[in-house]
């Protein structure tokens, strides 16, 4: 199988990754991501809280799991799906908190001379970001009316 990014972060991080400036290539993709679901759930909060209310496990207004079945046909069980959604939103969250904001609030070369934050972190991150694409591409908005 071969490994592909998804190809908003390709078109986003393209100039940045072939300049080797993984951080803003990251920067950028994860602004992307966020400003995608906020067109997506045609929702008015923004970042954190974007993300918080979009994938919220009571009432999501998106969701990532509700038109997977098993190749039978029969529902995945609550855990499995609680714990794909719980995921998915704490993997949004944390993507944006621990990578898209310190590069937004530091230097850039202090992140990356202290080794806090190397250039293979930021490009697990593209990857992880890359994951987030998907679900997001597969997402169906909720009728919360229930």
């Amino acid at each position: 199988m071969q490994l592909i990014m998804h190809p908003t972060v390709q078109e986003t991080s393209k100039g940045y990754y072939v300049s080797k400036d993984y951080y803003t290539a990251l920067f950028e993709s994860a602004k992307k991501y966020v400003n995608a679901v906020k067109d997506k759930a045609s929702s008015e909060y923004i970042e954190r809280n974007l993300l918080e209310n979009v994938f919220a496990i009571k009432k999501p207004v998106l969701s990532v799991t509700d038109k997977f079945k098993k190749p039978d046909g029969t529902d995945f069980t609550n855990d499995t799906i609680t714990g794909i959604n719980e995921g998915h939103k704490m993997l949004a969250i944390a993507l944006w908190t621990a990578f898209r904001c310190p590069i937004a609030h530091e230097e850039v070369r202090d992140l990356r001379d202290s080794g806090l934050f190397t250039e293979k972190d930021y490009l697990d991150a593209l990857s992880m970001l890359s994951h987030l694409f998907h679900r997001l591409d597969e997402s169906q908005l909720r009728n919360n009316s229930e």
